[in-house]
């Protein structure tokens, strides 16, 4: 983007809020967490006005759980620059005004995004979608979070689950107790161009959903990004620790992340259905690999199991069923299920794109349902009658494993991208396996 166009939308949000003082500028690493480095005023707007920020060490995205650097990570030498997108600033609610916040992109020396940029290839992927198969997609996420008690004991911080019970959609007394945060974070979501849909109280203690609006693929990533860090903020404001972490408690259900997905022609197109499943058909065929960025913890992994609504044990699809890790709404419409709050969603719909897009450019029918039940009640010979053969990974390693494999998915996100991801998980997933396993779900519900 040319200087003066940087300068010309800077301006344009100074104008409006004449009290930023800092500048954030954040991008999200490959483990989901946010890395921000933060500017006075002035010197962000001289940055602006020459067109050029600053460099970040390579090696910053393979880090691992306490900065560790895995063996086969880049060298120390190599750099990228931060490139803001100034579609995305905002006010940074609670600060009074006085901090703005922007995501950027992974640049070289030349301005062109880097191939370990996931924001950057989402965008060419939705590229891709429009120029060459005349569609648009539109997706939307659900936030489910637990808002428990922390306490520092012994220098370790600990986190509690509220002490009652309450039930899907319900407004108890102990509910209504919590209304005024529920709807600060309503109001704030609102402040930082985030309107909510709806929301409600999800089935176990102190977990609520928080439905967000259709948007398209980058948009609806950097609202999502942006709801979490708000939704947070606001939980500490009064007491409480916001967590998307999968599985607080082993006894009540857990937190997922779905996402709504529709696509749609440009245009006018007699086959629009069609084409529209053959998309879903694609997400059907590479369903083990995405889950490797759609359930990159552990933990994610014990919500792939029938009978939770969480999407069940086999690749399939069913009109609104809850039991199916594709539920269908409407003919161009589709719920994914198997994700949580855990994952990056910049590489989460890159390869669900990705693998639509692959599905479109081979015209893959759809099969594998409708299924009316849970997969896991069928006998194998009605699995086999709607189509349904590919069991689900049951954990990180082996969805990790399968997206190596993966040459569809690859090629269209990036070889780059996608052996930088594995490094990154194995990293972490070594490094978080040698921690008792209370003290792992701790460390993880703090950060997330």
């Amino acid at each position: 983007m040319a200087v003066e166009q940087h300068t010309a939308q800077w301006d344009n949000f100074v104008a409006k809020h004449g009290n930023v003082e800092f500048v954030w500028l954040q991008f999200m690493s490959y483990r989901s967490l946010i890395y921000t480095r933060m500017f006075p005023m002035n010197k962000f707007k001289a940055m602006v006005q020459k067109g050029k920020f600053i460099t970040i060490p390579e090696v910053a995205l393979v880090l691992g759980p306490g900065d560790v650097i895995p063996e086969g990570g880049p060298p120390a030498s190599g750099k990228f620059w931060l490139r803001p997108d100034f579609e995305t600033v905002y006010c940074q609610p609670g600060s009074n005004g006085t901090r703005a916040v922007i995501m950027c992109d992974f640049m070289d020396d030349e301005g062109t995004p880097t191939w370990k940029c996931a924001r950057s290839q989402l965008k060419a992927l939705e590229e891709t979608l429009v120029s060459e198969l005349e569609c648009s997609a539109l997706v939307g996420f659900e936030i489910e979070v637990m808002f428990m008690r922390a306490e520092k004991s012994d220098g370790v911080m600990r986190f509690s689950m509220a002490n009652y019970e309450h039930s899907w959609s319900s407004m108890t007394a102990e509910d209504e107790s919590m209304l005024e945060m529920l709807e600060t974070i309503a109001r704030t979501l609102a402040t930082a161009d985030v309107p909510l849909e709806q929301f409600h109280a999800e089935a176990a203690p102190g977990q609520w959903e928080f439905v967000l609006p259709p948007a398209r693929p980058i948009q609806a990533a950097d609202m999502l990004i942006r709801a979490r860090e708000t939704i947070k903020r606001v939980a500490t404001s009064f007491g409480y620790h916001a967590t998307v972490y999968s599985r607080p408690s082993p006894v009540h259900p857990g937190n997922g992340g779905h996402i709504h997905l529709s696509v749609s022609p440009v245009g006018e197109s007699e086959n629009w259905v069609r084409k529209a499943e053959s998309f879903f058909a694609g997400i059907m065929s590479h369903m083990p690999a995405i889950m490797a960025f759609s359930l990159p913890q552990d933990i994610s992994y014990s919500r792939v199991a029938a009978g939770i609504w969480s999407g069940g044990e086999y690749a399939c699809w069913g009109w609104e069923n809850k039991e199916v890790p594709l539920r269908r709404i409407e003919e161009n419409h589709f719920e994914f299920k198997l994700a949580d709050g855990l994952a990056n969603p910049y590489l989460t719909l890159s390869a669900m794109i990705a693998a639509g897009i692959e599905g479109m450019r081979n015209q893959e029918p759809l099969r594998g349902g409708d299924c009316v039940a849970s997969a896991s009640a069928l006998s194998p010979g009605e699995r086999q009658a709607l189509g349904i053969n590919t069991i689900l990974p049951k954990s990180l390693d082996e969805s990790l494993n399968i997206l190596e494999r993966d040459l569809v998915l690859r090629k269209l996100c990036g070889p780059v991208i996608i052996s930088t991801y594995v490094l990154v998980k194995r990293t972490e997933a070594k490094i978080l396996r040698q921690m008792p396993e209370d003290d792992r779900k701790n460390w993880l519900i703090a950060r997330y």
